[in-house]
C-alpha cells in the first residue's frame, strides 16, 4: 500500500515539479497543474493536482497515453491525501505486473 508519507509533502508540489513513483507494477505521477485561462482571461480549468497511473516498465514520457489513467484533485493537503487514496484504490482494482526495470537490467548485466 502506498502510504501518505511515501508521497512528498504538499509544499513540494507548489514548485510545479512532478513526483513519480511505482508500486508493484503500477507507475504513478503527481503534479500541480496551474489554473488555465483563455485569451479573454476567462478561467477554463481550476488549479489542481493531477495524478496519473500506467503499467510498468516505461517512464511517463515513453508510455503510450492510451495506457494512462488520470484524475484531478483539489490543490491542497486534502487533495494530496485523496490522490494517495485513489492510487491505492486503482492498485487494488487493477491488474498490475511488475516490469523489467533499469535496476533489474543493471543487475542482470552485472551477473553476466
Amino acid at each position: 500500500m502506498i502510504e501518505y508519507k511515501d508521497i512528498l509533502s504538499f509544499a513540494f508540489y507548489k514548485y510545479d515539479q512532478p513526483f513519480t513513483g511505482s508500486y508493484h507494477g503500477m507507475r504513478y505521477r503527481i503534479v500541480h497543474l496551474p489554473a488555465q485561462t483563455d485569451e479573454d482571461g476567462t478561467q477554463t480549468a481550476e488549479e489542481c493536482l493531477q495524478a496519473v497511473i500506467w503499467p510498468e516498465p516505461f517512464a511517463f514520457e515513453q508510455t503510450d497515453p492510451d495506457l494512462m489513467t488520470e484524475k484531478h484533485f483539489p490543490f491542497d493537503e486534502e487533495g494530496r491525501r485523496a490522490a494517495v487514496d485513489w492510487l491505492n484504490e486503482r492498485y487494488e482494482n487493477g491488474q498490475w505486473t511488475e516490469g523489467f526495470t533499469a535496476s533489474m537490467l543493471r543487475r542482470y548485466a552485472a551477473e553476466r
